[in-house]
């Protein structure tokens, strides 16, 4: 288990400059998604916010930002180079209402009933407990307030990643590539995040899916930021050859999503919450 465990934080260990990288150097890019956490667990200014494997700071800033400054989020991540991110958007946004943890989501920190909602962003896909996380989080939530965690999709229903996945395997050898994404889309079936509220013992159960068509400049690689977050590690042997050749077949890969001046990418995630 010891050598489990230190693979594991390894692994997050070497993306985490990549996701520092690709991050928002202020607000948020996709805040919409923040703001469907913060309307479904009813966040307002003044608030003590608990965010859950926060990495980059999705969505601890948007919530730190509307919390204000009588408010406080603490950001959570279990290894402390994913919060490097979280912290540089923090100060440069000047937010003096943010506090970074550093602790597993599985075993919080925190005594009973102390916040007034926990948020958390395309995390419990890693937690090693998933129910023991949600159980976790009823403890520390005040009686009658809500916590909301969103997740991927389907994998066919999200195209970046599909494809993106497929060509990694295709051109790097990667044959764990497609196993791994989908390894971590546990909660990517309707119905799982609402089961697994339920199991915790939370009330007012609900779930949802968010589906939508995003579009991207036909001139930019949009790709670039996904694929160093999810294969950076792995890409930097590649001599630039090496990478020109790849970004020119995942540019092929995309063809049939081109539209005339740009791309059209159905991406879907799923949301679920519960009240103490």
């Amino acid at each position: 288990m010891a050598n489990e465990t230190k693979s594991h934080s390894t692994k997050w260990a070497e993306r985490a400059a990549f996701w520092e990288k690709n991050a928002p150097k202020g607000k948020s890019i996709t805040d919409d998604l923040n703001q469907l956490l913060i309307k479904l667990t009813n966040i307002k200014p003044g608030n003590d916010i608990l965010d859950i494997a926060s990495g980059s700071g999705e969505p601890a800033i948007s919530i730190a930002l509307k919390v204000g400054a009588k408010g406080r989020v603490t950001a959570l991540d279990a290894y402390p180079e994913m919060l490097v991110g979280a912290r540089k958007r923090a100060k440069i946004l000047h937010l003096t209402n943010m506090t970074f943890e550093i602790s597993q989501m599985e075993d919080l920190p925190f005594a009973d009933g102390t916040f007034d909602a926990v948020t958390c962003r395309f995390g419990l896909m890693s937690s090693d407990d998933p129910l023991r996380t949600l159980q976790e989080v009823r403890r520390v939530l005040k009686t009658g307030k809500k916590a909301a965690f969103m997740t991927h999709g389907l994998y066919e229903r999200n195209t970046a990643s599909a494809v993106l996945a497929q060509v990694i395997q295709n051109e790097l050898g990667d044959q764990d590539s497609l196993t791994n994404l989908s390894k971590q889309l546990p909660f990517s079936e309707p119905g799982t995040l609402q089961e697994i509220f339920t199991s915790a013992k939370f009330r007012n159960v609900g779930e949802r899916e968010i589906s939508k068509t995003v579009t991207r400049d036909g001139d930019s690689r949009f790709w670039r930021s996904l694929m160093e977050r999810r294969y950076g590690p792995r890409l930097e042997p590649l001599d630039c050859i090496q990478l020109a050749h790849l970004n020119a077949t995942i540019e092929a890969a995309f063809s049939p999503y081109f539209k005339g001046s740009h791309y059209e990418l159905l991406s879907t995630d799923m949301v679920g919450w519960g009240t103490k």
